[in-house]
């Protein structure tokens, strides 16, 4: 009997051992393992903190866009509302400024070139898709691209620390039917028509507890020759603060303008 029991006990630690190896490596972090994290994040109505720079075009004729931010998030709908702050530079121009707060289908904005009446400072909009963060963008925060994107992504070795912590990279490239841009950012889809697709080749940085730390990609159109590769547009991203608590609060009415 104490035999059987003894062997009963070597099987038992045979079936475990596996299991808590295969949960240890999943907490290391990879795009599937994110998409868990993420939705978590969004459950707990969660925030974020983000510095980005967007490039398009050549060194001395292109385009660059600053942004500051923050994020805060709902179960159902991911990033529900964002304060950010954006300056856009095209060449050796001015750099010209934009303020945009979203809550929920409403879009409060301030631009260099808004004409506003007397003592007003911000254009409303509501249900703008142009402004407002959906699930077809291509971003770290977006549960279905990392899905998009989980299949190929490969391992990198890598000692970076991000946000004050060790992270894991991840690298890929994957190709869509349909590529374009809004104010949001860039959105993909399937192949509509005579719309142009492309090609999102990725590095993605995943801290302990698999949550995005940096996020690169490179998007450029097809048919992939010199002048689509002139229109590339590059991203860098950077997270930090995840739970930091935010404020996210609508200008005062009395400031506001209905966009026309």
């Amino acid at each position: 009997m104490r035999s059987f029991c003894a062997l009963l006990g070597v099987l038992a630690l045979l079936l475990t051992s596996p299991l808590a190896g295969a949960a240890h490596a999943q907490a290391s972090g990879s795009p599937a393992q994110a998409v868990i994290a993420l939705k978590g994040q969004f459950a707990e109505k969660s925030s974020v903190l983000f510095a980005q720079k967007a490039r398009t075009g050549r060194a001395w004729d292109g385009a660059l866009t600053v942004t500051h931010g923050k994020h805060q998030f709902a179960a159902t709908t991911g990033v529900y509302a964002s304060d950010i702050t954006e300056v856009f530079t095209v060449g050796h121009a001015s750099p010209m400024p934009f303020r945009m707060i979203n809550i929920g289908p409403d879009t409060y904005t301030q631009s260099y070139s808004d004409d506003l009446p007397a003592g007003k400072k911000w254009n409303h909009w509501r249900n703008k898709e142009a402004f407002l963060w959906t699930q077809n963008l291509v971003d770290a925060l977006n549960p279905k691209f990392l899905q998009l994107i989980s299949g190929n992504a490969e391992k990198v070795p890598t000692k970076d620390r991000y946000d004050g912590v060790p992270t894991v990279r991840y690298d890929g490239s994957v190709e869509v039917g349909l590529l374009g841009s809004r104010q949001a950012g860039i959105y993909y889809g399937e192949r509509m028509g005579d719309w142009s697709g492309g090609r999102i080749t990725w590095k993605l940085w995943f801290g302990p507890d698999s949550l995005p730390r940096r996020f690169q990609a490179e998007t450029v159109y097809e048919p992939y020759g010199p002048d689509q590769k002139a229109d590339a547009v590059r991203i860098n991203v950077l997270y930090k603060g995840w739970g930091t608590p935010v404020h996210i609060t609508a200008p005062s009415r009395k400031l506001v303008v209905e966009a026309e």
